[in-house]
């Protein structure tokens, strides 16, 4: 059965959920952690907003190459990989609670800084995620400022910032290249390049 490989990023979000869920205490409930932006929450209720801001092409992962079926003379186009950026913003009825969530997240993902193995939800393990990154993202006050004019109707809070790299997204597209000959080194060519995949790919 095929893999559904267009679900990575919402796996990224329920795994980040689920971690916070597990470590910090105020926030063990589905209904304390959204998905949603500052300006979706209900400030006078207990919820962390887990907004993913922003996500772009990881420029460390651009080369990669196709990669071909294994006992086939087909390739799937490249991978590719995404760096995706999420604001963390607590909202309690207390400043004291607000602080104290922010120190968690902070301590959880210093020590927790890599999603792997049983923290990997849906299909980003079967989509070749073994490890991806959790980064605190240093913003200026700049980079705050123009961050919360985006948010209509809501003060700035104190909030974290966190990259999540990179997060593999495999090619759905599949070329076929005729089989030339049973010579392993000799398999499969580039009909452009006049490359040999199969060195390539082995």
């Amino acid at each position: 059965m095929a893999v559904e490989t267009r679900t990575v990023i919402r796996d990224v979000s329920a795994s980040l959920k689920a971690l916070i869920k597990a470590n910090v205490p105020e926030l063990n409930d589905d209904s304390y952690i959204t998905f949603g932006s500052p300006s979706d929450v209900d400030s006078a209720t207990m919820t962390l907003s887990l907004c993913l801001y922003y996500l772009t092409e990881s420029h460390s992962m651009r080369n990669s190459e196709r990669e071909r079926i294994p006992g086939t003379n087909q390739l799937f186009d490249p991978p590719s990989y995404l760096d995706l950026y999420y604001l963390m913003t607590p909202y309690a009825k207390d400043r004291d609670t607000e602080l104290l969530i922010l120190g968690k997240l902070f301590q959880l993902f210093h020590e927790h800084a890599v999603l792997s193995g049983d923290d990997l939800k849906g299909n980003l393990a079967v989509c070749g995620n073994e490890h991806i990154r959790i980064s605190y993202n240093n913003l200026s006050l700049q980079d705050i400022k123009q961050l919360w004019e985006v948010f209509p109707g809501k003060p700035a809070k104190l909030s974290l910032s966190y990259l999540v790299s990179a997060v593999r997204m495999p090619a759905e597209k599949i070329i076929t290249f005729p089989l030339i000959t049973e010579d392993p080194t000799l398999k499969y060519y580039d009909l452009k390049t006049h490359t040999n995949l199969s060195q390539k790919n082995t």
